[in-house]
């Protein structure tokens, strides 16, 4: 077996019954299902993984922990903006809803996000399938699957910002008083596109850097995997 094929666990590694090589497994399968998830801890460990493959492995039972944790706190919270936005759809005619845009930006924060993030956990799994199924393996690196993401978050989170500062307070108690939950919710958005914004962003660099580093063939540098197989001296 090549070192290229043995870069990332597969299958038949469940047959070691070893918790690591299981547990980067799950992350793999389960990283299409957090696409929807504004925290995307799965290209985390990926990317760990790709800049060391043993502390990827290591680290790889936490990171699934973290994805049920994240994904049921996801669900929580998507539901409670379901449930916001059918209570409080008369804040959508509110006096000061044209300067505020409190319920169209919980409406597009709950629907962007997630629709766009279901189209690519769906390719990405369907990706997964045909290169585990298919005799000629190939990877598409996942860059590809994290870069609009942050692009969504960061324009969301920058509008949210926008509408949270520029909100006057006598808007901000009429929603307080009328609309409290659709409030709640809509500060939660602006906090959760800003930091996933930002992590977001982070990961899509190093995993940027790992691409070009691959692409240059610096074999000699201790923090890129090798990959074609042991070199003749």
């Amino acid at each position: 077996m090549s070192a290229e094929e043995a870069k990332e666990p597969k299958l038949e590694d469940l047959k070691d019954l070893n918790m690591d090589n299981v547990s980067a497994l799950i992350v793999k399968w389960v990283s299409p299902v957090e696409q929807v998830s504004p925290f995307k801890l799965g290209d985390v460990q990926k990317t760990i993984a790709q800049i060391h493959q043993e502390t990827g492995n290591a680290v790889a039972p936490f990171f699934v922990a973290g994805q049920i944790v994240f994904l049921l706190l996801f669900l929580a919270y998507f539901v409670m903006g379901i449930i916001a936005l059918c209570l409080d759809f008369p804040a959508m005619d509110a006096p000061c809803a044209k300067d505020s845009w409190v319920w169209l930006y919980v409406l597009l924060v709950v629907v962007i996000p997630t629709s766009v993030g279901f189209v690519i956990g769906m390719v990405q799994t369907v990706i997964q399938w045909i290169s585990s199924s298919s005799p000629v393996k190939f990877e598409v690196p996942d860059i590809y699957f994290s870069l609009p993401a942050p692009i969504i978050y960061i324009t969301l989170g920058v509008l949210g910002i926008v509408l949270w500062a520029n909100m006057s307070e006598q808007c901000d108690t009429f929603y307080a008083q009328n609309h409290g939950m659709l409030l709640v919710i809509f500060h939660i958005q602006v906090i959760i596109m800003s930091v996933a914004a930002f992590l977001g962003l982070v990961t899509v660099w190093v995993q940027l850097m790992v691409l070009i580093r691959g692409w240059t063939n610096q074999e000699s540098d201790p923090l890129l995997p090798k990959e074609g197989g042991d070199k003749k001296n």
